[in-house]
């Protein structure tokens, strides 16, 4: 094993960070506030990542280092046309299987043997779906440091989600057995989703039985999809079998650190003039990020056509992908934008009373940590996972069966020809007027405020390095 550590560190000298990042402003976007803060605390950040993702890691004003597969998880159907052939149920596994777990650690691997002995880093940092660092991390004798976003997986779910294909990549690289995935969070795990997303709890959640149940046995669904859903049902019994054989197995282990995320307003952009000249009502504030979303304009099309009478703004992010200029003319009320940058979007957030989004991560804590409620549309990927936490925590509105389908995991995602505007409208108003929804995202909020920040995060790495 070689040693890809800066030698003999100077402790007068900066420390040394390099995190691996997928490709996507979702994986992205979250591991910046920490980069950033490393840097304030005089330590050096670079981020490897796809050559097709560096520039907008170098737009960031952060250092990039183009490595492994050549990809970008933004223009997805783009640099991977083969998922257009896929059912958009099995496309969020597709991706997990085959890029994930799959494509880009072999390719990220080689290229971080050779990157780490060259750039010296103390300690390398990735997130919860990046797979190579880790990997080549252990081959160099390099302390590792899992950024856990998105999901806190329990070892049960992710030996089963990740176990074998994770196996089989350490067979290739020369790695020992790890069977008990031991290699995450051996050294630092710091977990940036609040306590209370507890994975297990979310997924044996009574309603999301009866739901899967409901779509098995009462539905006009296709044999496969009831086979997802019978399939599912058996998985969460074994799941509750293992709760009680192994209760302690879902807890947090000693390496996990629980860190809270700031808001980050005091450097933004003021607010752009549009919104000031929108009436004073009720905000609701769509979005469907920036990897699927060009595949569902008619879900655009139902949420306006839900909204735009109400008495509510109602302003609409497309992803850059879907032109605005398809829906035509809107009322004074209504704004559509292709895009709207990180920065706009936190001066947007403090004047939002609902967000409806497809749940995912950044889209999801952005709303968290103001204390806002959501409607949640998940599409594919970990969206149907983190649909599941937020019920479990109270702060989203649930939709009526006939809108659900079922992902290749089993887990509720929406049937676009069943989402209809009225159902739309009808959640939106329980989501506005229900003070139960407003309650729960307060006191999501309150808990995560409550949670150490990045300079406990900046701490902890120091001590690492330093030991």
């Amino acid at each position: 094993m070689v040693d890809g550590r800066a030698a003999s560190r100077d402790p007068c000298r900066p420390m040394r960070f390099l995190f691996t990042c997928i490709p996507g402003f979702g994986h992205f976007h979250p591991i910046v506030p920490l980069a950033r803060a490393l840097i304030a605390a005089g330590h050096d950040v670079a981020i490897v990542t796809a050559p097709a993702f560096a520039p907008a890691v170098t737009r960031a004003g952060l250092e990039a280092i183009p490595a492994g597969l050549n990809w970008d998880e933004s223009r997805l159907l783009g640099t991977q046309p083969e998922l257009c052939d896929i059912a958009a149920e099995y496309q969020g596994e597709w991706l997990m299987q085959t890029i994930f777990l799959d494509r880009s650690p072999r390719r990220m691997v080689p290229d971080l043997l050779k990157i780490i002995p060259a750039w010296r880093p103390d300690a390398i940092l990735s997130g919860t779906f990046e797979f190579g660092g880790p990997l080549a991390a252990e081959l160099l004798g390099v302390p590792h440091v899992s950024c856990s976003i998105s999901i806190r997986w329990d070892r049960w779910i992710l030996d089963r989600i990740v176990g074998r294909p994770i196996a089989a990549l350490r067979r290739e690289f020369g790695l020992p057995p790890d069977p008990k995935l031991g290699a995450f969070g051996r050294f630092l795990d710091l977990c940036f989703v609040p306590p209370s997303w507890t994975l297990t709890q979310a997924l044996l959640r009574p309603a999301l039985t009866r739901t899967v149940w409901g779509r098995v046995v009462k539905s006009d669904l296709s044999l496969g999809q009831r086979g997802l859903g019978a399939k599912a049902l058996l998985l969460q019994r074994l799941l509750a079998l293992n709760q009680r054989l192994r209760p302690g197995q879902a807890e947090a282990g000693a390496t996990t650190h629980f860190i809270g995320q700031a808001l980050g307003e005091g450097d933004a952009p003021p607010p752009p003039e549009w919104l000031a000249r929108m009436p004073r009502r009720p905000t609701v504030y769509v979005s469907l990020g920036t990897v699927f979303s060009g595949q569902y304009p008619d879900v655009f099309a139902r949420i306006l056509e839900g909204l735009r009478d109400e008495p509510i703004n109602l302003i609409v992010t497309m992803g850059g992908t879907v032109d605005p200029a398809r829906f035509g003319p809107q009322p004074e009320n209504v704004r559509i934008e292709r895009f709207i940058t990180q920065d706009v979007l936190r001066t947007l957030l403090p004047h939002v009373d609902l967000c409806i989004n497809h749940a995912g991560y950044s889209s999801v804590m952005e709303a968290s940590i103001r204390g806002i409620p959501l409607l949640l549309l998940p599409l594919t990927a970990d969206q149907p996972v983190i649909a599941q936490m937020c019920y479990e925590n109270g702060v989203a509105v649930d939709l009526p069966a006939p809108a659900w389908r079922l992902s290749a995991k089993g887990l509720p995602i929406i049937r676009p020809d069943r989402l209809t505007p009225a159902i739309v409208r009808d959640a939106a108003r329980r989501g506005l007027d229900d003070p139960a929804y407003c309650a729960a995202a307060r006191a999501l909020q309150a808990r995560m405020a409550a949670l150490p920040g990045l300079d406990k995060a900046v701490a902890l790495l120091e001590r690492l390095v330093a030991v």
